[in-house]
């Protein structure tokens, strides 16, 4: 039995790509030969890709193209139903991809995935066109499921899921990396350590919400003796990227902080240096899930739909929207998560297994695809595919 994974963002130099990648890779039943589709910065991670599994390396533009697939499509995590980020990214870079598949009648299906509400007539256009052929989808949440029955997409080829990520379990034990690697930095590991990750992407003029962010970890760092370090979950460099909103953040800051080398880290290796941190404060939302598998407790800062379905799956309050939060907001969300990090630590345990049993069913509606005959299964025929 073989399969493509589709190119959806892994090697491009996001390490929650990798999370969710990996994860899947051991979930993968051992019959299955996969070819997966990586961009440029593969090369880069500082963990191997799987040898089991081949690649074919593409440049940024996704070239060389998909031709005539001899095997099913599979788009495997991320939130490839979106145009948060504009109308090219994921929407038009996946459209020729997927439309290789459905010219030859291979089906695809969309496994573990993140689905946000699209707003223009142009996104929805794309999504019937290219998107609504997709065999089947198991979703991250309710709301997912929710916006593609909204979409057109018939209720039996959707099922509840969950995030790659929640059944990710680390390779390597690299706590003592960690504290090296926090030491190397000037970071004293067993003293309070708040880790913070933010973003710029289309927000990087919300130049209120950095400074809000500057402020309150100025007012933690003195008040209430948290060591302040940055940590760049996407490594390209470039205004887009969190390297530069680290450093616009630190530039407004007067107490000291780090950054974490801007590296294409091993999820082993993130997890081994946030099994640190006393609190993190983000807006990625794998920055998030990372914290709550390293065993610490996250402050989110909500910039997406996928974001508040984060929130409510594992029973936690924003701090405020990218765009709209305040000092004092941050600063109370963190003190909150500190005085009761104990319990919140238990509550966070408990949703994770909760999430982790919702997503060994990421592969359901595949496995039942593949039971009743693929491309010609009750599932196909059914979804009325082209």
């Amino acid at each position: 039995m073989t399969a493509v994974q589709i190119c959806n963002g892994l090697g491009a130099g996001n390490i929650g790509d990798e999370l969710m990648a990996r994860a899947f890779w051991d979930a993968l039943p051992v019959e299955v030969s996969l070819l997966v589709e990586v961009f440029p910065n593969a090369e880069r991670q500082r963990e191997p890709l799987p040898s089991r599994l081949q690649y074919r390396h593409l440049d940024w533009n996704g070239q060389p193209p998909i031709a005539a697939p001899d095997a099913p499509g599979l788009l495997i995590g991320d939130t490839p139903v979106t145009e948060t980020l504009g109308l090219d990214w994921p929407l038009r870079f996946l459209a020729p991809r997927l439309e290789a598949f459905h010219r030859v009648g291979q089906p695809v299906h969309a496994l573990g995935v993140g689905v946000e509400p699209l707003r223009s007539d142009e996104a929805r256009a794309l999504f019937r066109r290219h998107f609504l052929p997709i065999r089947s989808w198991t979703v991250r949440t309710p709301a997912c499921r929710q916006t593609l029955l909204e979409l057109g997409v018939a209720e039996h080829r959707l099922a509840l899921g969950a995030d790659w990520a929640w059944l990710y379990r680390p390779g390597r034990a690299l706590e003592a990396w960690g504290s090296a690697t926090w030491t190397e930095l000037g970071i004293e590991p067993g003293q309070p350590l708040l880790v913070v990750n933010v973003v710029n992407e289309i927000w990087r003029d919300a130049v209120g919400t950095k400074a809000a962010v500057a402020s309150a970890l100025d007012e933690l760092a003195t008040k209430d003796g948290l060591q302040v370090a940055f940590f760049c979950q996407e490594m390209r460099e470039g205004d887009f990227y969190d390297l530069a909103a680290a450093r616009e953040t630190m530039r407004l800051m007067s107490a000291p902080a780090v950054v974490v080398p801007n590296l294409y880290y091993s999820p082993d290796e993130l997890l081994g240096l946030l099994t640190h941190a006393t609190v993190t404060l983000g807006g990625r939302y794998h920055f998030v899930a990372a914290s709550v598998l390293a065993g610490t407790v996250p402050v989110v800062l909500a910039r997406s739909a996928k974001m508040q379905g984060l929130i409510e799956d594992l029973g936690l309050v924003a701090a405020g929207q990218i765009g709209s939060t305040s000092t004092a907001s941050i600063t109370d969300a963190v003190r909150g998560a500190i005085r009761d990090r104990g319990n919140a630590c238990r509550r966070l345990a408990v949703a994770r297994d909760e999430l982790a049993a919702r997503a060994r069913r990421n592969l359901s509606l595949w496995s039942r695809s593949e039971r009743e005959g693929d491309t010609g299964s009750a599932i196909g025929a059914r979804a009325g595919t082209r």
